[in-house]
């Protein structure tokens, strides 16, 4: 059971994202017009499955995580990066954190780094080096290799 209840998000007719064509090909067995594409969206659903009209990615050593459409992914990255399982944590925790609450998308790693990235809080209390910066002072040898 995943700790997150995302809101019941339809898609709107017209409207596509990543998703469609796998779905409809998984649904309809309908490929795209071009050869490279379709060559390649057949390659690419391997990787997916439909169940009770979702989408999920298989994973070699993870279970099914549920694929999401650019909105959706929005709402997990806040509601991981500041609800009750998150701490304001960097981008590649949260990204872990994302992935084992259950959820993918193709660009989860950018998404993640631009979410912390903008975030105020994660922000003002990063841990930034506070120590004074001071010049380097060259050790000079009497001959090669002799210190």
């Amino acid at each position: 059971m995943r700790s997150i209840d995302l809101p019941e998000v339809q898609q709107i007719e017209g409207e596509e994202n990543w998703t469609t064509p796998i779905v409809t090909y998984l649904k309809d067995g309908r490929l795209l017009e071009d050869k490279d594409k379709a060559r390649k969206l057949r390659i690419k659903v391997v990787k997916f499955i439909l169940i009770d009209k979702v989408l999920y990615k298989r994973g070699f050593s993870k279970p099914y995580l549920r694929c999401l459409a650019p909105d959706e992914s929005n709402y997990v990255l806040r509601k991981v990066h500041e609800g009750a399982c998150g701490n304001h944590s960097g981008a590649r925790v949260l990204l872990h954190k994302v992935i084992y609450a259950g959820y993918y998308w193709p660009n989860i790693q950018a998404g993640a780094k631009v979410y912390v990235k903008v975030c105020d809080q994660f922000q003002r209390y990063n841990n930034v080096p506070r120590q004074l910066s001071k010049y380097l002072t060259s050790m000079m040898a009497p001959w090669l290799f002799a210190l």
